[in-house]
């Protein structure tokens, strides 16, 4: 404001004294060109009377004129012009070129006369009128200075009194903005909008203060209890993996125990009777916790762990022929026609998880089967492509049942989703198979395609592309499960000690070694299974983990630890802990293999023939 105001102020000093000269000077110019024509008649008379007396009283006048004007009279003579006179006489005449200078303002008026013509010049000094304009600018000087210095006052009361304490009161705003409430202003005694803003500012300044320490206080109260929920969330997701664990252990060790004795059975039934269906039917039931069980604990352990696939080389017609035997199983009390068709894949040894496709393909065709009323269930298996480092095999799995509708098939996989809320009520199951499919497909990096009509069936089809291990002639395969299954029975028979607290378990598993020829001693403890192998000097000991008072664990490093023993002593673990964490665990700390509950006679026969 203040150097808006001082730039007025000198554009005003500088244009209104400019334009009053130039007013005063056109003004003194009009009077004096009114003089000129009064003084040229009152000289051209004098003259023509011949009467100097005019003149004289013409001298006394311009000397008692205030204005100090000048008057020559010019005469012209063949051209040339001279001072005829000069008033007031008592200055000295100035000369020609100095009358005509930039020091006079003029007028001048010819006259004639029987003297002589001549002109009349009229003049004022410039010194003079500047002094007299120089005199009129100064109170208008004098003024603006008061008016420039009231301004600069003003500008700095103004400044001081509101501009500044705004200001302070916008930057003081702007830091309780970002949480400085640790500054200290002072009361301000004024009364005026200024003090009422400043005390407004001073009562939200404690308000926030005190917001901020309610926030600090449920801000720490919140992440206690945060710190105490998580605490409490870790263990119960502890108790839910040990509730897990145990309820995995005790499932399957009672199932352990009827499927061997499923597999005992059926050899010594009256095949023509009943039984061996009642049987067949048991086994099957049997299988079918087995695979529920599964699906329940690799669901559970999948929620927040990742798949981790164990590939190993197998015959790829081999294992394909397992699936096929196993699924026949489905169908024995069924008017439902399975057929496998998979001849393309014989002579190739590869390498994939055995056990995840397995689980696959039998959730997949237990699922054809359980939505299948008449007709057949197809499960075929074709090469697509082969490299000389891979081949990748197309399987389909399609079944003629009651179809899936297209809405419904875009839920397929979800977990716990089957495909209506009548059909959850018609039909069994958890609604986790497939999803389970197809996790394991991603985990392999295929993909499950599903298509459908309602009453006409279902297709399943995914691909995989393996690694090959191996090209072995037709007939090798075949060949080589005859020999592995073989092997079994032409080796020695082995002294194995079985630590098992379970009476049941033990019956079970010395049942099945008798079958299989194999010679078996049991311990009811770990403390007795220590002691009979320092007494007798086994060469494999086979022990479960979860035992009263001593567990496997610590027989392991009770062995460990003695001397005595031999230091080829091969030691394996058998348990109905599945989970993967637990099995690599179990290596990790010593055992050479373990052999999971619930066994059959087919799972124990692979195990001795790799001993």
């Amino acid at each position: 404001m203040t150097i808006v105001t001082s730039v007025v102020a000198v554009l005003m000093l500088y244009l209104l004294p400019s334009r009053q000269e130039s007013e005063l000077e056109q003004s003194v110019r009009d009077e004096l060109s009114g003089l000129s024509l009064a003084y040229s008649i009152s000289i051209q008379s004098a003259l023509e009377q011949e009467n100097l007396g005019v003149l004289a009283e013409l001298n006394q006048q311009i000397a008692a004129d205030t204005r100090s004007p000048k008057i020559a009279i010019i005469s012209e003579v063949s051209g040339a012009k001279n001072v005829f006179a000069f008033f007031p006489e008592s200055e000295d005449v100035p000369s020609i070129g100095d009358i005509y200078s930039s020091r006079f303002l003029l007028a001048e008026r010819t006259f004639k006369s029987a003297i002589f013509d001549g002109v009349v010049v009229v003049m004022f000094e410039r010194s003079i009128l500047e002094n007299r304009l120089r005199l009129l600018n100064l109170p208008i000087y004098l003024a603006f200075a008061v008016i420039c210095l009231l301004q600069i006052l003003f500008a700095r009361q103004l400044y001081s009194r509101i501009l500044m304490p705004v200001i302070e009161a916008s930057s003081f705003a702007d830091r309780l903005g970002e949480g400085n409430y640790k500054e200290v202003r002072a009361k301000s005694g004024r009364t005026d909008e200024i003090g009422t803003l400043a005390t407004s500012l001073r009562r939200l300044k404690t308000r926030l203060r005190l917001q901020q320490r309610e926030n600090q206080r449920l801000f720490l109260s919140l992440e206690d209890t945060v710190e105490s929920r998580t605490a409490e969330l870790r263990e119960a997701l502890k108790a839910k993996d040990a509730f897990t664990a145990s309820v995995s252990h005790e499932l399957r060790t009672p199932l352990h125990s009827i499927i061997a004795c499923l597999d005992l059975m059926p050899d010594k039934a009256d095949t023509e009777s009943n039984e061996r269906n009642y049987l067949r039917i048991a086994k099957r039931a049997s299988q079918a916790l087995l695979v529920l069980i599964n699906e329940l604990l690799d669901f559970q352990r999948w929620e927040h762990e990742q798949i981790v696939l164990n590939p190993e080389p197998a015959v790829l017609h081999a294992f394909l022929q397992d699936i096929e035997r196993t699924t026949e199983i489905l169908f024995d009390d069924s008017v439902i026609k399975f057929r496998a068709l998979m001849t393309e894949t014989r002579g190739f040894e590869v390498a994939f998880d055995p056990k995840r496709l397995e689980q696959i393909l039998l959730n997949l065709l237990s699922n054809a089967r359980k939505f299948t009323r008449e007709g057949e269930v197809s499960l075929e298996v074709s090469l697509l492509s082969q490299t000389a480092f891979d081949a990748e095999f197309l399987f389909v799995i399609a079944d003629t049942g009651i179809g899936i509708s297209q809405q419904d098939l875009k839920r397929i996989g979800e977990p716990y989703f089957q495909a209506a809320d009548g059909l959850n009520r018609k039909y069994s199951g958890t609604g986790l198979g497939l999803n389970i499919v197809k996790q394991l497909l991603e985990a392999m990096g295929a993909r499950l395609n599903v298509s459908s009509q309602l009453g006409e069936g279902t297709v399943f089809d995914f691909s995989l592309k393996l690694s090959k291990a191996a090209v072995r002639a037709d007939g090798a395969a075949d060949q080589a499960t005859e020999a592995a299954a073989s092997k079994l029975k032409h080796r020695e028979i082995l002294d194995i000690l079985y630590v098992e607290d379970s009476q049941t378990n033990q019956l079970v598993m010395n049942a099945m070694m008798e079958q299989l020829g194999m010679k078996l001693s049991i311990a009811s403890s770990a403390a007795e299974g220590f002691e009979l192998l320092k007494a007798e000097q086994f060469p494999i000991v086979i022990t479960d983990i979860q035992m009263p008072e001593h567990s496997g664990l610590d027989l392991l490093e009770w062995i460990k630890a003695e001397p005595s023993l031999p230091h080829n002593l091969r030691v394996f673990a058998c348990t109905a802990n599945a989970d993967a964490d637990a099995v690599r665990e179990f290596k990790e700390l010593g055992f050479e293999a373990v052999l999971t509950k619930p066994v059959d006679l087919q799972t124990l026969e692979a195990f001795l023939a790799n001993l």
